[in-house]
């Protein structure tokens, strides 16, 4: 019995896995909708479609939503955490350019120095904030604070290039809620209600949501094969620390908030240069 849970599960997810990358591809490659994001240089539709296949996922199949993560019980606390999340992802990756001379591209997918850095910052972010979560201060900071930095933080792209608006609205909403909604909200959840243990749900959305990225460098509409390994190994690590956060707090929404506010700020190099 348990057995046939846990393969239907897996089946379920993998089958959702590939069924959301094709529509959002195709949507890009085929659709008019494709043509305004190449030519606005946006990226909304992954995102867009990873929240609306959730949605129908919960919807109809008559599901709670709380037990996806979906909930804004203890919200106050969860923005706060988000942010010191955030921090952690933040500081380890700029201690690790520092200390490790590593040069910043986000244009391009990272090469093995870059992916191994990323890997590091993953393992030992995920044992940093495992830990920080165990402290009552990070539960008590207050939402204002929180909101009021979020919001400082979010603009800092504005301040650089004033039409940047929508390059934060989708790392923040499309990239970072979006994946976080679908990975560690539909995923996680849907592989720990077969397991009844919190770890294979975060070690297979972290391995599907690294091989989303290595799917980055991937077009197969035009028989382009070239897949971006090391993004993935990156990916698969970071994805590892979403797992716990969403594992520990029983909510996305930190999650979501570290993982869009650290895309957005990564955007800062290139505003700079450009």
């Amino acid at each position: 019995m348990h057995a046939a849970r846990r393969i239907v599960a897996m089946v379920e997810v993998l089958l959702a896995f590939a069924l959301v990358h094709v529509s959002f591809r195709a949507i890009k490659h085929f659709t008019i909708v494709g043509a305004w994001e190449h030519a606005a240089h946006t990226n909304f539709t992954p995102g867009a479609v990873m929240i609306l296949f959730t949605m129908l996922v919960i919807i109809l199949g008559r599901r709670d939503p709380s037990q996806y993560g979906l909930t804004l019980r203890d919200w106050q606390a969860h923005l706060g955490i988000g942010l010191v999340a955030c921090a952690v992802l933040v500081a380890l990756s700029l201690a690790g350019v520092g200390l490790g001379r590593i040069k910043l591209d986000f244009s391009h997918p990272p090469d093995l120095i870059r992916g191994v850095g990323g890997a590091v910052v993953g393992i030992i972010g995920t044992g940093v904030i495992a830990l920080l979560l165990r402290k009552n201060w990070i539960r008590g900071i207050p939402w204002v604070a929180s909101f009021a930095i979020l919001t400082l933080l979010l603009c800092v792209p504005l301040v650089l290039k004033s039409d940047s608006y929508l390059t934060i609205l989708w790392l923040f909403f499309g990239a970072g809620f979006g994946e976080e909604i679908f990975y560690r909200g539909y995923i996680q959840s849907r592989v720990n209600e077969a397991f009844e243990n919190p770890w294979p749900g975060i070690l297979i959305s972290s391995l599907l949501f690294g091989f989303l990225h290595a799917l980055n460098t991937v077009d197969y509409f035009r028989g382009r094969w070239d897949f971006a390994w090391w993004y993935a190994l990156q990916s698969f690590f970071i994805g590892l620390f979403y797992g716990v956060l969403r594992a520990r707090t029983g909510s996305v929404l930190p999650g979501a908030i570290a993982h869009g506010l650290s895309d957005v700020l990564a955007a800062v190099p290139r505003l700079l240069r450009g």
